[in-house]
């Protein structure tokens, strides 16, 4: 069987966390797209939850999402212990916000509205950290 570099992207699991149902479908439409293989979770506490069972290769993590935010769930995870690599993603850029996500680990920080090659880029960096 020849190698064929898009079968090793088919294995990485990219999770999305958006508490918006429109934002998950386009994100989940896009990883797809780009041979990942989709999870979506609505809320920062289902992905947390989700944990238990699986652990994905990274996370596009919506950063304002009602009772968890982005950089919430991100600090529980390396709180416990858990550090998959964090795509911050957020449509309400605020002074600081990038670098204090960055500070706290995220692997990246995309502002929307999303390129797919800005998101192809950040997933392929996160997987191969």
């Amino acid at each position: 069987m020849q190698y064929n570099p898009s079968m090793e992207a088919s294995l990485t699991v990219v999770a999305i966390v958006d508490d918006d149902e429109i934002v998950r479908r386009a994100l989940r439409r896009l990883v797809q797209s780009l041979s990942y293989h989709p999870i979506a979770f609505a809320s920062g506490e289902e992905f947390l939850a989700s944990l238990r069972e699986t652990t994905p290769n990274c996370v596009l993590m919506d950063q304002h999402m009602p009772s968890l935010n982005g950089l919430d769930v991100m600090l529980r995870m390396r709180n416990e212990g858990r550090y998959v690599p964090v795509i911050i993603v957020t449509g309400f850029d605020q002074p600081g916000l990038r670098q204090k996500c960055l500070d706290a680990g995220a692997s990246d920080y995309i502002v929307k509205p999303l390129a797919a090659s800005a998101v192809s880029a950040a997933i392929q960096a996160a997987v191969a950290a």
